[in-house]
């Protein structure tokens, strides 16, 4: 039986529940949060999402270029979305992100992503977890949650900007 590793962050948004989570049900705004480090090429997805539908994402990440299925495996509006793999670098991808509602009347919103995944397992699949994989998911949500707290408090919420 595979064991899964977790990743888990978490940060504090200038928006409601609902209106952080139509952004991230919508796939295409990966481009509005990702790092440097990850070129967005194309994105294929129907929005809203709907529990079983699946996206489409090929990306570059330091120069590796990506294809990446995925679909909507769980889905609690303006609360909690959670995203699976089909095609990707892992052997388990489950991406949960979670909507709490804080601050004065909840007009800001605690997200927290939590990650589980496996890789190949054996020597090298434990040694590139406990490395590379996590240096390399902390920068990339270290890099997202301060993309995403510059979007959302840039008064841009509302605005299609795909």
């Amino acid at each position: 039986m595979q064991k899964f590793s977790v990743f888990q962050r978490s940060v504090l948004l200038a928006a409601s529940p609902e209106e952080v989570f139509s952004f991230h049900e919508d796939p295409r705004n990966i481009r509005k949060i990702s790092p440097p480090s990850l070129r967005v090429e194309k994105v294929a997805c129907s929005v809203p999402a709907r529990v079983g539908d699946e996206f489409q994402l090929t990306v570059r990440q330091f120069g590796i270029r990506l294809e990446w299925i995925g679909f909507w495996e769980e889905i609690d509006r303006g609360h909690k979305l959670t995203d699976g793999a089909i095609k990707s670098p892992f052997l388990h991808w489950r991406h949960q992100h979670r909507f709490e509602p804080a601050g004065r009347d909840a007009k800001e919103t605690l997200m927290t992503d939590r990650v589980e995944y496996a890789l190949r397992e054996g020597i090298l699949g434990t040694l590139a977890d406990a490395t590379l994989i996590r240096m390399v998911l902390s920068l990339m949500f270290h890099a997202r949650h301060r993309a995403s707290r510059k979007y959302f408090s840039s008064g841009t919420i509302g605005k299609n900007t795909n």
